[in-house]
């Protein structure tokens, strides 16, 4: 295929060259072809750079992009979008998959809806034999379309990176990726795109994410997850368009300090986790949430509750 693509997806990938065989096969099963896969490679050493090579000889729509290993999908993320050039962009990470007609399906719907600069699709978690996890996405309801802040913020609402489809134009007057985030920077995008735009919310269940013990959530500290969650919704606290999503986001805030404090707790700092808690507090000193969030661990650390 010549000219720019309509879609650019960009996937990226280190040391996971037997998922990532799956999750590109799934990429190039699509019946809409009107795209480019941007691989980005992490600096991998499992022959991940020999195998993009060849694919890319054989299929011109893949598009391997080599970098020095970083260990941050943000980074990846970013140069892979800045090395593509088509007017919608999607994301895929090397554990997940596509079904057949996630861009067919999900393209068509959003074109019928000018005024929405971005959707994301229904999809399901398996375990690494492929088998369904109930519950999950925990809390989600199925996708609804319009303006989708409030449910992002809530966590009813589940926008995950592998469902989402975004017209460049959106993604650039955002600022695309938040560079300061190792991990959260993709659940930030969403908040952002949030509170630019409406979405699509395509009820079709079109992607599978898959868990499983080297995942990249799975082996990052919890307590780094928790600081970066805390970050972003400081960030959409200062952003938010109305004082209800201000308030959403300081409670959100106060949550996560007291998950910080019992992860303080189980490791014996007491000190730190007390800390944790007066900072959930003070950010959100009205909230009903923040408040049982924060007396909760204050029981646990005085022994009253496990």
């Amino acid at each position: 295929m010549t000219g720019v693509p309509l879609v650019s997806i960009v996937l990226p990938t280190y040391d996971r060259l037997p998922l990532l065989r799956e999750a590109v096969a799934s990429v190039r099963a699509q019946t809409f072809a009107d795209w480019e896969l941007v691989v980005v490679d992490d600096g991998s050493t499992d022959g991940t750079r020999a195998y993009l090579e060849a694919l890319a000889t054989d299929d011109t729509r893949v598009r391997p992009l080599a970098l020095p290993h970083s260990g941050t999908a943000t980074i990846a993320r970013s140069a892979g979008v800045s090395a593509s050039r088509g007017d919608w962009i999607a994301f895929l990470d090397s554990d997940d998959l596509w079904l057949p007609r996630k861009l067919e399906v999900q393209l068509r719907e959003t074109l019928q809806h000018p005024e929405c600069g971005w959707s994301y699709t229904a999809y399901r978690h398996v375990d690494a034999r492929g088998n369904v996890i109930p519950g999950r996405p925990a809390r989600a309801t199925p996708p609804r379309s319009g303006w989708i802040l409030e449910g992002i913020v809530r966590f009813t609402i589940a926008a995950a990176i592998p469902t989402l489809l975004v017209r460049r134009s959106l993604f650039d007057a955002i600022g695309g990726f938040d560079q300061a985030l190792m991990l959260r920077s993709d659940y930030d995008l969403a908040l952002r795109l949030a509170l630019a735009s409406e979405s699509v919310g395509v009820t079709d269940t079109l992607v599978i994410v898959r868990d499983h013990p080297a995942r990249t959530t799975s082996s990052y500290p919890q307590l780094g997850q928790l600081e970066e969650n805390e970050v972003v919704f400081r960030k959409a606290m200062a952003t938010a368009p109305t004082a209800h999503i201000r308030r959403l986001c300081a409670a959100q805030c106060a949550v996560q300090h007291a998950a910080m404090a019992r992860v303080h707790a189980d490791a014996r700092d007491r000190r730190a986790a007390w800390r944790a808690l007066e900072h959930g507090v003070r950010v959100a000193p009205t909230s009903r949430i923040a408040w049982r969030a924060v007396v909760g661990q204050a029981a646990r650390q005085v022994g009253l509750r496990r």
